[in-house]
């Protein structure tokens, strides 16, 4: 609480001196007085707006509050060995015009439109799911608060839209990053507004979550399963478990927030779709320096990588393979208040949601086929870096190592608008 206090005031009328002019004194000591009383005034009036419209002056001014709100990752030695790509704060907003949907982010009609995608009636009929470590008490009011805000249809436990499993069917606590599964899960139900969502809650242990996925990769159904996380170690001994797919299941992992070099399991795995992230700036997008990328020298050059051809591989799996928008907020509700949030964590679940937008398994051999065929069907983001060491740290035409083959520009509509045949016969 601020408190205006006159004591300065009253100390420095106070008495005059006898050999001073106190006619003066009094007429400057008031003077004085005014002006503090003004400044002060203003000061308070000046606080006041802020504190009713923060976002408001930020936008007005361009402050860059970088890393002022980072929603930090759950530390391994005291609960999870998994690591949360997500950042929270307001530092993109000068690089997007706020609406008046949303002073906290893009919104859900946002994304359609930057990425020309359905809207309200995308996914109907589809089932995506998302896998994070601890349960989260308050997913369905917060997906509610978020569904209702933007118009979007309900998606409830009752109405058979979402459904919660534990791994094991065992109790799971509460996990140390609830918000990390809450804004995933509002952000595919933001780009397939009528899938159906299961949320698979995994234990907080290295070994559970590297598992995780492979628990329910044979479900009936299942077009996609998001991991916006990445965990500790090379995974080696994990890998068989993502290629063992025989439904095709796009896999989709965030490359991670930490710029070139910093890239971990599941993002590496061949059989895994790492997404890179970008910056929404205007009408374009640019490559964010967060967006993890480059080469991993535990796995060779995959075949679809291979057939493609992208540069300077030396026989390694490059990564990302895709991107979406990450460096720019996107408004989440959760746990009970409107955020903004950031990092290739929103990144994934966006694709994750797009594959129930379109009528074939997304595959990396169809990106990289469609890449050739069509390449129009992603936004080739061509400038921005995740890093100073030039190459590979640069964003440039065609495939790189901040954005990939880049972002869903046409990617529903001219998917859907191939035969199985015509899918099929993609190659590289």
């Amino acid at each position: 609480m601020l408190i205006l206090r006159n004591d300065k005031y009253h100390h420095e009328c106070g008495e005059c001196p006898p050999s001073a002019n106190c006619n003066q004194h009094i007429y400057m000591a008031a003077a004085k007085t005014r002006k503090s009383l003004i400044a002060k005034s203003l000061f308070c009036v000046a606080v006041l707006i802020f504190l009713l419209f923060p976002t408001a002056i930020l936008h007005l001014y361009n402050f860059d509050l970088d890393n002022i709100h980072e929603l930090q990752s759950p530390d391994p030695g005291s609960h999870s060995n998994a690591q949360t790509h997500t950042t929270l704060d307001m530092t993109a907003l000068k690089h997007m015009k706020l609406s008046a949907a949303s002073a906290y982010g893009l919104t859900p009609q946002e994304l359609w439109k930057l990425y020309n995608l359905p809207g309200l009636n995308g996914g109907e009929g589809q089932l995506i799911a998302e896998v994070i470590d601890g349960s989260i008490p308050s997913m369905e009011s917060d997906l509610n608060a978020y569904s209702q805000r933007f118009g979007l249809p309900a998606c409830t436990v009752a109405s058979g839209c979402l459904t919660i499993q534990n791994q094991g069917g065992r109790y799971i606590p509460k996990g140390a990053d609830p918000a990390e599964g809450i804004l995933d899960v509002e952000i595919m139900h933001a780009i397939a507004p009528k899938a159906k969502i299961l949320l698979y809650i995994m234990s907080s242990d290295n070994t559970s979550i590297a598992r995780g996925p492979a628990d329910i990769i044979k479900k009936p159904g299942l077009r996609s399963i998001n991991m916006s996380y990445g965990f500790e170690g090379n995974g080696k001994r994990f890998a068989n478990l993502y290629n063992n797919n025989p439904n095709h299941v796009a896999l989709f992992a965030a490359s991670g927030d930490d710029g070139y070099g910093k890239i971990t399991p599941p993002s590496i795995y061949p059989g895994v779709i790492a997404v890179g992230g970008t910056i929404v700036n205007g009408t374009t997008e640019i490559g964010w320096s967060g967006s993890g990328g480059g080469l991993s020298k535990l796995y060779p050059e995959p075949a679809y990588q291979q057939s493609y051809g992208i540069p300077q591989a030396n026989g390694h799996r490059g990564n990302p393979d895709v991107a979406a928008v990450s460096g720019t907020p996107i408004a989440i509700y959760e746990m009970g208040r409107w955020r903004g949030e950031r990092g290739t964590s929103v990144a994934s679940p966006i694709w994750t949601g797009i594959a129930a937008l379109v009528n074939k398994p997304i595959t990396n051999e169809l990106l990289y086929g469609l890449a050739k065929a069509k390449p129009d069907s992603f936004g080739d983001i061509t400038s921005g870096a995740n890093g100073k060491c030039g190459f590979y740290c640069t964003a440039h035409p065609g495939y790189d190592y901040v954005t990939g083959l880049g972002t869903p520009k046409n990617f529903v509509a001219n998917v859907n608008a191939m035969s199985t045949a015509q899918a099929m016969a993609l190659k590289p």
